[in-house]
């Protein structure tokens, strides 16, 4: 009896888990989003775009072959590649991507990067018509370019409103990884408001869908069917996915493409300033208690930052209402502002808030010449020694600085603190502690005087490079 009980015991519980099992299941099944109709309707609105560059050269260009004839090197060439060494070789075969219908009248949507060396553009619909593209504007900026076709009555996207999303939230991703057409991945959104060093003025969307060579151009979609941006590019050291996946955000596409549609290229704000992020040694130098803000380290003569009283050392905090945490934060919202917009900020200046409003004006590379930036420098540390030499600047060097600055050279460098917080020989030292450097002697005076307690700030300026301050602790 006990051990017929307890059979009879065994067998309700298995009947109890088998019942909850097939309970459950489809509650949870239930509760996953259906995907197929989404796709079965935006499918029709995403494209393969084909671009054909008809860039040609030869091995040995006609210029060159010329003082090559009869020298060794040319009878090798001669052997290796014979009849190879006449022919054209193509610059750059098919190029392939994707696109987005956005009208119903033949306008779509794809990235700068695709068509960006193309001579001939071609747009084959999911019916397998091709249409020759006509280029209406392109912006290198948001990584945006925008197509015509002569078409009509074409099934288009609808835009999101991007500032909605969630993370979190379920997205799609349809392109032509590979050349593999109407592709479909799913994933979540990873995060919002992502600035990378490339792309100056999209806040993007990231995303764990996979995208690969092939899907740029092709919309990120929500639940509804909607594009919440289009998708732009990967992070991977393998070339292929890895994870991390980046969309430019329906909000800003819709403000370039209009720009486009209008003018053939986008208008954007410019403040006239370079920036750079705030470390902890750096904060501490200016006197404050996290290092939030972007750090302005070079102010264009006559810029609209100029003209606001903006000064190298100034730290911006806000900017029209929104908070400034790391400096990257700061191009994506001056970019798509107005041109004559006046916008407050608030900055930080020798460790006091204040209040400025700033005047946009249009965005131009030849204005912007003096902004190039360079790749994130990696300090030299040499422990050898504590010990830096300056001299007195030549006439020559006084004319590359900046309006009425002045400077001392670095000649030699070695070990803390100096080579720690970056200082390199040929550097120009124009600020120690918000100081004017204007010789030798006035640059150790002011060294001298420091206080080793703390961080001190100074201003380098680097030939081929913007301004920059480092922070060095004068204790170590």
């Amino acid at each position: 009896m006990k051990t017929s009980f307890h059979f009879k015991t065994i067998q309700m519980m298995v009947a109890m888990i088998a019942l909850t099992s097939f309970i459950v299941l489809p509650v949870f099944a239930r509760d996953l989003p259906d995907f197929t109709p989404i796709i079965d309707t935006a499918g029709k609105s995403v494209v393969n775009i084909i671009t054909i560059n008809k860039d040609t050269k030869k091995l040995v260009p006609d210029d060159v072959r010329g003082d090559l004839e009869g020298t060794p090197l040319m009878d090798v060439l001669k052997q290796m590649f014979g009849d190879k060494l006449e022919e054209n070789l193509s610059g750059k075969g098919p190029g392939l991507g994707s696109g987005t219908i956005v009208t119903a009248d033949g306008y779509i949507v794809t990235n700068f990067h695709v068509i960006e060396n193309a001579d001939e553009i071609y747009v084959r619909l999911q019916d397998r018509r091709e249409f020759r593209a006509k280029v209406i504007g392109k912006d290198s900026g948001t990584d945006i370019a925008l197509l015509k076709i002569e078409a009509e009555n074409l099934p288009f996207l609808n835009y999101a409103d991007s500032s909605q999303i969630k993370v979190g939230e379920w997205v799609l991703a349809i392109g032509s990884p590979y050349g593999f057409e109407n592709s479909v991945t799913v994933g979540v959104v990873s995060a919002t408001g992502r600035s990378l060093g490339s792309e100056r003025y999209v806040p993007f969307i990231q995303t764990d869908a996979a995208i690969n060579p092939g899907n740029s151009g092709g919309p990120l979609l929500n639940l509804q069917g909607n594009v919440i941006g289009i998708n732009s590019q990967i992070i991977t050291e393998s070339g292929s996915f890895a994870g991390l996946s980046f969309a430019v955000p329906a909000n800003v596409i819709k403000s370039v493409v209009e720009q486009l549609k209008d003018h053939g290229s986008v208008s954007r704000g410019w403040l006239g300033l370079a920036f750079q992020d705030l470390d902890r040694d750096l904060a501490e130098s200016f006197g404050l208690k996290s290092a939030k803000g972007a750090l302005i380290s070079k102010v264009m003569p006559d810029s609209p930052a100029a003209k606001a009283g903006m000064k190298e050392g100034d730290i911006i905090t806000q900017f029209n209402g929104k908070d400034i945490i790391k400096a990257t934060d700061l191009p994506p919202i001056v970019g798509m502002l107005p041109i004559d917009s006046k916008v407050p900020l608030k900055v930080v200046r020798q460790a006091k808030e204040m209040d400025v409003s700033i005047i946009l004006s249009k965005y131009s590379e030849q204005d912007s010449a003096g902004l190039t930036k360079k790749e994130i420098f990696a300090p030299q540390v040499d422990k050898l020694h504590q010990e830096i030499s300056v001299r007195d600047l030549e006439d020559f060097e006084k004319e590359n600085l900046a309006g009425d600055q002045t400077g001392v050279m670095v000649v030699n460098v070695h070990g803390k603190p100096w080579a720690m917080a970056g200082v390199r020989r040929g550097d120009i030292i124009t600020t120690f502690n918000g100081k004017r450097i204007t010789s030798t002697k006035d640059f150790y005076s002011n060294v001298k005087a420091a206080d080793n307690e703390r961080a001190i700030p100074l201003l380098v300026s680097r030939p081929g490079d913007i301004q920059r301050f480092l922070a060095v602790k004068m204790g170590e």
